[in-house]
């Protein structure tokens, strides 16, 4: 066996890290708090959003949900120019991620032109709705999705798009949290 010859102490001391990690995850179950104006932190990144009512930290994903409504707001901050991430957003791309690209629009997110997508993807036996949105600058693109079943979609669409158009992106500075 591989580990047979690997010290006790290294092992007890690896598994007392991940419990530990384990019982501060538990500890926490709404992640973050949410800042002073009401935005909360979208984890591992410097972006923060108005989350609608009933969405709380996603611990298994960079993102939020919203359990009940089988609802989710994730996204990322990716390396390269806005317009190049904008123009691999085409339809033949969502076509090839499974995704049927709906329209697309131009909106403002932050001072920042941007663009907001939408689409609808097949799972298994639903359809869900999705609503991407890309802004950034020439070196780092900002890039989140708000996904929720199709039949949801009348409801929900409103609060999800307030909530992808209230992004910030804090690109320096402190992020502040009570």
């Amino acid at each position: 066996m591989p580990f047979e010859h690997a010290p006790p102490m290294r092992c007890r001391t690896g598994f007392a890290a991940l419990l530990a990690l384990l019982l501060a995850a538990c500890a926490s179950p709404r992640g973050p708090a949410p800042l002073p104006d009401g935005h909360s932190v979208l984890p591992g990144t410097r972006v923060s959003l108005a989350l609608p009512d009933g969405f709380r930290h996603a611990p298994e994903l960079a993102g939020f949900e919203s359990p009940d409504e089988r609802t989710a707001i994730f996204g990322n901050v990716v390396p390269g120019s806005v317009y190049a991430t904008m123009r691999s957003f085409s339809a033949e791309d969502f076509q090839k991620n499974g995704m049927l690209l709906d329209r697309h629009e131009r909106v403002t997110v932050d001072r920042w032109p941007a663009r907001l997508y939408h689409a609808t993807q097949p799972v298994r036996e639903t359809v869900l709705a999705r609503w991407v949105l890309v802004f950034g600058d020439s070196s780092r693109s900002v890039v989140l999705t708000a996904v929720t079943p199709e039949e949801r979609r009348s409801a929900l669409e409103a609060p999800l798009r307030a909530a992808l158009l209230s992004a910030r992106w804090h690109r320096s500075g402190v992020l502040a949290e009570p």
